[in-house]
């Protein structure tokens, strides 16, 4: 199952759905995450500008005003969803894959600006964690780094870092290498960067795929570049 995730700063321009269907066809991709959306009326979307023809399932949170947006959007004939969970700050998509009947949890994260409600993002999250059972996919932007390399000309947080660390140790996480480059955020002027997005995975995942991919793509439309978890 191959993953694309990605903060688009909106959805309301062709240049964004042509980019993101030009990825999705080129790394064969069967979940998207979007972040940021800025939509307040999702459900009146077209979605499809991003997926294309093919059949596809969606899930969605609307913006609070021009603040936030996410949605995830999956193909059915690779995972099958049994359960949704919506918030504000990410969407749990929990399913099955079809080829092996594994179970599945794809979270669509996009954490405040904010470090008092990420704090509180990063509890809210374990608790699902541990009550929810199957393998775990944590995917999207987060706003946080884990040490002072994952950020540049821009100010690096210890005790921010140290708590999202902390977060990743309790919720039994683990992240794979990106390729492609360190940074998925680059400010308008170049000059600001910082790695936010990323993929967060349970170490039964990890076991189960230990030969799976993370590359960080080129940024076309957005200030975000777009990763992907490949494991075909």
């Amino acid at each position: 199952m191959n993953c694309l995730s990605v903060n688009l700063r909106g959805v309301r321009c062709n240049r964004k759905s042509d980019w993101i269907r030009g990825l999705k066809t080129s790394y064969g991709i069967h979940f998207l995450s979007i972040q940021e959306t800025k939509l307040q009326d999702s459900d009146l979307f077209m979605f499809s500008k991003f997926w294309g023809r093919a059949e596809f399932k969606i899930a969605v949170v609307n913006s609070v005003g021009r603040s936030g947006g996410l949605a995830c959007i999956w193909c059915p004939s690779v995972f099958r969803c049994v359960n949704l969970i919506h918030n504000r700050h990410y969407i749990v998509v929990s399913g099955r894959l079809v080829q092996n009947g594994c179970l599945i949890n794809l979270i669509n994260v996009y954490a405040p600006n904010d470090s008092n409600g990420r704090r509180a993002l990063w509890l809210e999250l374990i608790n699902i964690r541990n009550t929810i059972q199957g393998l775990w996919v944590l995917m999207g932007d987060f706003n946080e780094v884990r040490d002072s390399s994952e950020r540049m000309n821009s100010e690096f947080v210890e005790a921010n870092a140290e708590t999202f660390n902390n977060f990743i140790l309790s919720a039994g996480l683990k992240e794979y290498n990106m390729d492609g480059g360190s940074f998925t955020y680059i400010s308008d002027n170049g000059t600001k960067l910082s790695k936010l997005d990323r993929y967060l995975v349970c170490l039964g995942f990890k076991e189960r795929w230990p030969n799976a991919a993370v590359i960080a793509l080129e940024r076309e439309a957005s200030d975000h570049r777009p990763i992907v978890l490949s494991t075909v």
